[in-house]
């Protein structure tokens, strides 16, 4: 049985993830060096200010001032070039972390896009349970105050029939007590809606940003399988590109070679990569 040439991978990740390792220690190791240098600097500078503030009345420097200066100003240039070599350390470090991160930030993404929608339908659910409960509060408030007012007539009529001290009836007390409670517990659930709908309205563009970041890491993760299957294209690919150069195409880099993706192979592409988001429906 002839065995499939890309079941096999190259070692590509694990390559880049020593790089990684190497070039991270190289970066510590400079920053080392900056932070020594740059106390070496301002230790030299102190120097120098303190042996001019000293000989500050003479109208020249001394040679011991002129040799101050000169080490504080060859101390500021070294801690300055160790600067620069960070600064491009820092840029080849990161590009390969951007490489090795890309798997676990795909997978963090995909969470963070469930955990997304899962938490805007919570949200919504426990916004339509609150719009209901107004709903229901204003039913009864509406109640109450019809209520309220036919006692109050009553009451007052009683008052005004009332040969003696007249007592306020215990119900309409109640429902007054009742009516402030009501009202007290619209304007709390209200506030909770204008804060579920605030919290609900931020949700859109978190997720927008966690499916962009699904995006960036589905490409680095293609390039990383793209990266591993390669080694086993390139004797074929290296022989077609010498032999065109050979017969006659000379403009032709042999250390490239074009070919053209079939476009059933792309809208297939396509199409799993979409079917990867989560949440994916097939709608384009």
């Amino acid at each position: 049985m002839k065995l499939n040439p890309f079941s096999k991978k190259s070692g590509y990740y694990a390559r880049i993830k020593a790089e990684h390792a190497e070039e991270q220690r190289k970066l510590d190791a400079l920053n080392t060096e900056v932070t020594e240098a740059q106390a070496d600097y301002e230790a030299k500078a102190q120097a120098s200010a303190d042996l001019e503030r000293r000989n500050s009345g003479k109208p020249y420097l001394s040679d011991a001032e002129s040799a101050a200066r000169r080490m504080r100003d060859e101390a500021y240039q070294r801690a300055e070039e160790l600067r620069s070599k960070v600064f491009e350390q820092q840029r080849k470090t990161n590009e390969l972390r951007h490489i090795i991160e890309g798997p676990d930030k795909l997978e963090q993404s995909r969470a963070a896009i469930i955990d997304l929608r899962h938490r805007r339908g919570n949200l919504q659910a426990e916004r339509a349970q609150s719009e209901k409960l107004i709903a229901k509060i204003d039913k009864r408030i509406g109640e109450l105050e019809q209520r309220i007012a036919a006692e109050t007539q009553s009451a007052s009529e009683a008052m005004a029939a009332a040969e003696s001290e007249f007592a306020l009836p215990e119900t309409l007390t109640r429902l007054d007590v009742e009516l402030r409670v009501a009202h007290t517990t619209r304007t709390n659930l209200a506030s909770k809606v204008q804060t579920l709908d605030e919290e609900i309205k931020s949700i859109p563009e978190q997720l927008r940003q966690a499916e962009r970041t699904f995006e960036h890491a589905q490409a680095t993760v293609a390039e990383i399988d793209l990266n591993e299957q390669l080694p086993n294209l390139y004797d074929l690919l290296a022989r077609a590109s010498v032999a065109d150069h050979a017969c006659g195409y000379r403009s032709r880099n042999e250390y490239k070679y074009e070919i053209e993706i079939p476009h059933d192979h792309i809208e297939a592409a396509r199409a799993k990569l979409a079917a990867e988001m989560p949440g994916y429906t097939g709608a384009q």
